[in-house]
């Protein structure tokens, strides 16, 4: 193998359960580049941890696996704490990435990672799977750009393929397919027009949902045939799509999780 050519795989696996009245990350198993930061539990006993990719970015051919399992009465937040920077690789390989979650009845997991960034040239395909026992509560939104925008590589990439579906036992209550593969005639793929970030998410509670959060012509929330929540957003600034997002995020948590704000000190 040529250092041209050489590529990783990353293993991650995090295994939360409650204890002593508290919420313990029991297990933690980290194959670079993928590791956490240490656990930090918020005012709200929420339990935090960073995911953390030391090196310049995901590489095409790479391969990153993560999982998650939250035991019952469980709270973690998961988070990344910078950009997924997806880099070219030599012979156009896809960087690729499989994620899945489980969740037991009376847990909460939340996955908020930092934006999706896909250079020129690069290939990403992901797939999202979590697995929800009945009563369990799951929260979830990603960010992606068009490309590094102000290095005049806006659509740019060769491709981003992610699937994300949630189950409740065996119903699936959410499905969410992209496949992008900007083109010398591409202008404005799907929602985006003319905007440069685009978000979505999904969140499963037990409340109910009386007050929509919206943005106009920013963001919009619904619901799924599966009683899920579903949200869209695109904007032309990364910043005001954040904001917006944000706002949304945290009125969906306190009606469906009874949530207060997340408090997050980066």
């Amino acid at each position: 193998m040529t250092l041209t050519r050489r590529t990783r795989t990353g293993e991650l696996h995090l295994h939360f359960a409650r204890r002593g009245g508290r919420t313990a990350l029991l297990r933690d198993r980290q194959k670079a580049p993928l590791m956490v930061v240490r656990p930090f539990e918020l005012p709200c006993g929420t339990l935090m941890v960073f995911i953390v990719n030391p090196t310049g970015g995901v590489l095409g051919g790479d391969h990153s696996e993560i999982r998650v399992e939250v035991e019952p009465g469980a709270r973690a937040l998961v988070l990344t704490q910078s950009a997924a920077r997806v880099q070219p690789s030599p012979d156009g390989a896809a960087a690729t990435q499989d994620l899945r979650f489980r969740v037991a009845a009376g847990a909460r997991l939340e996955y908020y990672p930092e934006r999706t960034l896909p250079f020129a040239g690069s290939r990403l395909r992901q797939t999202l799977r979590a697995e929800l026992e009945p009563g369990a509560e799951l929260g979830l939104s990603e960010t992606l750009a068009s490309g590094r925008v102000h290095s005049g590589e806006r659509l740019r990439f060769a491709e981003y393929d992610s699937r994300t579906e949630v189950w409740q036992g065996e119903r699936r209550v959410y499905l969410d397919r992209q496949r992008l593969v900007p083109g010398d005639e591409t202008r404005a793929p799907g929602i985006w027009a003319a905007g440069d970030y685009a978000a979505s998410g999904v969140w499963v509670g037990a409340g109910e949902v009386t007050d929509w959060p919206t943005t106009a012509g920013i963001l919009a929330t619904g619901h799924t045939a599966g009683g899920a929540v579903w949200l869209r957003g695109a904007a032309a600034r990364g910043p005001v799509l954040d904001t917006a997002l944000g706002v949304a995020r945290e009125a969906l948590r306190a009606q469906l999780f009874g949530a207060p704000p997340l408090r997050v000190r980066r």
